[in-house]
This record gives C-alpha cells, sequence and structure tokens, in this order.
C-alpha cells in the first residue's frame, strides 16, 4: 500500500465549518504538525437549492470564457461566477432556453458559442438564441455522449454512432467500422492532448483510440485492444501538462505518445474501504486527484500524498463522484449531497495555465449546418430547426456512464 506518511501532515483532515450561505458552507484547516509549513485550505460546499446550484447530478463541467465555471446536471445547466445562475427548460420556446433540463455535455467553439448536449439532440447558443440540431441526417444518434473542441472543429460522441465533426458548416459522419473509420461505435469520452494535438477516445468494450488530422481528413487508429494491459481503461481526461489519463473502477494510468502507457494507481494502492475509483482530474501543478467513494486521493511524485477526507464528521457523504479543476486551480467535486470547490494544496504558481477557451470577440452567430457527409462526403442536407422539445427519446440509462459506478 502507498505511503500515507504525509497525509498524516498534509490538510487531510478539515476542522471548522462555518455557515456562509444559503446552500453554502465554508469548511477551513491548517495542517496539524508544527514540523512541517502549515497549508490552509478552504472548501466551499453548494447544496441544491434556491440561489444555489440546483442538482448534485453532475453530468459535465468546463470553464467559460470569463473565469466562470459551468455545471452541466441532470437538472439544468448551472454556472458559477462567485453566486449561481441556473437555466432551465424552455418548453413554450427552445430557441430562448434549454430544450431539457437533463444536460449530458457542455463545450466551447471557436467562435464563443456554447454548444449543449442532450439525450436528444444539441443546442448552440451564440449569446443571444439557441439553434436546436435534432436531425439525424447531421447525428445519426441524437445521445449526445461528449463535446470536445479540436481547433476550430467540434467533435461530437453520440450514443452508438461513432464520432461527428463539425467543420466551417459541414457535418462528417465517421461511420463505425467504415474503410478508415473508427472501430468503434460508442465512445465514452475523448481528451484532447494538445502537446501532440491528438485526440483520444476511450470506449467501453471496443478499446482505446488515437485520432489525428491532416489536411481535413481524420485517421483512427487503436492504441489498446480490450485484450491488452490497459485496454479495459475506458474513460480518458485530459493531462494538461501533456498526455492523457485513462481509468476505470480499479486502475489510472498515463498515456503520452514519448513514453506510451505508465500505470499510476491501482485500487490495492488506497486505503482499506476504498471500493472503486468514479473519476479523475490532472491539475496544472502537475498533481492528479481520484475521486472514489472513500474521498479524494491526491498522487504526486509518483505516490499517493494525501487522502482527503473533507465530510467526515459532517454527516454527509465521502462518496466522490466528479471531481475538475477549473482555471483558477480550485478543484471542483461533487458528492451525492453537494457540490463545492476545494482550495488550499494547488501550486499558487502553477507550471502552466489550465486550458481555458477564449472567444473571438464579437461572438459570432452560430452558421447554419448546411452540409452532411459521412468518410466520404455525400449530399448537402438542410439543417432541421426542431418544433418540441420531446422529439426523441431519452435513453435514461445513459445518465452517469461517463462519471458514476454502482457501489459494491
Amino acid at each position: 500500500m502507498a505511503s500515507h506518511t504525509r497525509s498524516k501532515l498534509f490538510l487531510c483532515f478539515l476542522l471548522l465549518l462555518i455557515p456562509v450561505a444559503a446552500g453554502a458552507a465554508d469548511l477551513t484547516g491548517t495542517s496539524a504538525s508544527p514540523d512541517v509549513q502549515q497549508n490552509h485550505g478552504a472548501i466551499h460546499l453548494f447544496i441544491p437549492a434556491a440561489g444555489s446550484i440546483h442538482s448534485t447530478q453532475v453530468t459535465d463541467i468546463i470553464n467559460g470564457p470569463h473565469g466562470e465555471v459551468l455545471v452541466a446536471t441532470a437538472f439544468g445547466l448551472s454556472t458559477y461566477t462567485g453566486y449561481w445562475t441556473t437555466q432551465h427548460v424552455n418548453r413554450t420556446n427552445i430557441s430562448a432556453g434549454l430544450m431539457e433540463d437533463y444536460v449530458t455535455a457542455l463545450e466551447y467553439d471557436a467562435s464563443g458559442n456554447l454548444w449543449i448536449g442532450f439525450g436528444d439532440g444539441i443546442q448552440i447558443y451564440n449569446g443571444h438564441d439557441y439553434t436546436v440540431i435534432q436531425d439525424q441526417e447531421l447525428l445519426k444518434s441524437l445521445q449526445i455522449r461528449g463535446l470536445q473542441r479540436w481547433d476550430d472543429d467540434m467533435w461530437v460522441a453520440t450514443g452508438n454512432s461513432g464520432l461527428n465533426r463539425y467543420h466551417n458548416g459541414t457535418w462528417t459522419w465517421f461511420s463505425p467500422y467504415s474503410q478508415n473509420g473508427p472501430g468503434f461505435f460508442e465512445a465514452d469520452s475523448m481528451a484532447l492532448d494538445s502537446a501532440t494535438d491528438t485526440l483520444f477516445v476511450a470506449t467501453d468494450h471496443e478499446g482505446l483510440w488515437e485520432v489525428t488530422t491532416a489536411n481535413g481528413t481524420a485517421g483512427f487508429d487503436k492504441i489498446q485492444d480490450t485484450g491488452d494491459p490497459f485496454g479495459l481503461l475506458g474513460h480518458v481526461r485530459r493531462d494538461a501538462l501533456g498526455g492523457v489519463y485513462f481509468f476505470n473502477a480499479t486502475e489510472v494510468a498515463h498515456y503520452d505518445a514519448a513514453t506510451g502507457f505508465t500505470p499510476l494507481i491501482h485500487l490495492s494502492d488506497l486505503d482499506a474501504g476504498t471500493s472503486f475509483i468514479s473519476d479523475v482530474a490532472g491539475g496544472s501543478n502537475g498533481a492528479l486527484y481520484v475521486a472514489t467513494d472513500n474521498g479524494m486521493y491526491v498522487w504526486e511524485n509518483a505516490r499517493i500524498t494525501c487522502h482527503l477526507m473533507p465530510f467526515d464528521g459532517f454527516g454527509t457523504t465521502p462518496r466522490i463522484r466528479t471531481v475538475f479543476t477549473d482555471a483558477d486551480n480550485r478543484l471542483w467535486f461533487s458528492t451525492p449531497d453537494e457540490v463545492g470547490y476545494y482550495t488550499g494544496d494547488a501550486s499558487t504558481e502553477p507550471l502552466i495555465a489550465v486550458e481555458t477557451m477564449t472567444p473571438t470577440p464579437p461572438p459570432t452567430p452560430v452558421p447554419e449546418p448546411l452540409n452532411v457527409s459521412q468518410t466520404t462526403p455525400s449530399e448537402n442536407v438542410p439543417q432541421q430547426k426542431a418544433t418540441s422539445p420531446f422529439d426523441g427519446i431519452f435513453t435514461a440509462l445513459f445518465g452517469f456512464s461517463r462519471f458514476f459506478y454502482p457501489s459494491s
């Protein structure tokens, strides 16, 4: 088992709970040992309430262009700027609000438009109104599992139809198992390695993939099959320092083009009582944060250095579902009861900035997606505007497939 000596000295047991606002709480603590430099940290907790976040079921978190943090949830799109605002479904006019409350994915494009994924389509918000995409000539599956900006393109992972790409008004569908196409039906998650300009895709049962582009042509290469040592690490997250992290419920590995796969953490390295890994996030200071059903672990310098149990003794669960590092180096997390962020042990001068999207001001109107193609372009198809938010049926099993594992 990894050494936890430092964790006993390192801001791992937070002592003071101070209410600060409706729906929020603030935890502050210091290192208990006089023999090491004291570290100051705070945990800000938010429970669903009016004026707070409206759901703890978090499906995606991204940085906004002006320092805000956007949180996709099962009950609306919440934005944090020091205080919370939440957008909900607009059933009378889906061009003026969300078409569903269950948001599955978020991403900004190169022009500053916000793409919002749902179980039955996409909305694109240009700062004024929403464009709705529910045409299955453009998206063969309307279940949106992930959105990833890559330079001027937007890549879309859908339910069981591989990947789609939007570029300059044209949609391209990369049909599963087509010639020169992806060898998978359903992507779990995507992460961009900006150091090598490569998109990585993880799947549950169809291996791990890297995507490259040249002259507008995409290439798909499998880097691990399901029978390979790391082939079942079915989730992927970006490493701010280069490469990506692949993980599943029991282990985490790092991958980069220079060194390949490097195993980092196995469930057996964690404290007794830890049953599964829920999510991971790389910090800009080089640390890796591992969310589990038994609190948060911090991995740095090739070992576990801290085990954070922020909710012990306060009547809530230590089960952490999701984790995310924002542009201000705050560590966001969600549990079944709260959403919060942690500050304190993160470097005050990160090695590199956490990637955020800088739009081209002012935001330009979303171009009408006029063309649709497969790996080889086919006929042009005009975009279909949705007339009802009830078009399509959301698959209930989709929910937390990216972030949530049932407990043992």
